[in-house]
């Protein structure tokens, strides 16, 4: 009984981080002379961001709606640290950017 515990322990660690809500940015872009080809970023503080992959389909599948879509390569950053400070009582902070994946999406017909 004693070793189960551990193992309960983490596998409520792991479904309790599954479900936590990540606060994530979407942009949308058209592009140019196109009806159908959209620019979509995704932002979020997540650490890695193929964490936001999943994310980047799911609105990729709510803007083609019933239409199939075709993407580029996607284009993964890590949260970096920005040339702007910030000064407080504890020292010097860097301005966080985000996480990002951003990829071109072009809707087709079935």
């Amino acid at each position: 009984m004693k070793k189960s515990i551990p193992i309960l322990l983490l596998l409520l660690s792991v479904s309790s981080a599954c479900n936590a809500k990540i606060d994530i940015e979407y942009r949308i872009t058209v592009v140019a002379n196109s009806k159908s080809s959209y620019g979509l970023s995704v932002r979020a503080p997540a650490s890695d961001p193929k964490q936001l992959v999943p994310y980047w389909h799911l609105k990729a599948k709510e803007i083609c709606g019933s239409k199939n879509y075709k993407n580029s390569q996607l284009i993964k950053k890590e949260t970096q640290c920005g040339d702007a400070l910030r000064v407080n009582r504890s020292g010097q902070k860097c301005e966080v950017i985000p996480a990002s994946v951003f990829g071109t999406l072009r809707c087709e017909s079935i």
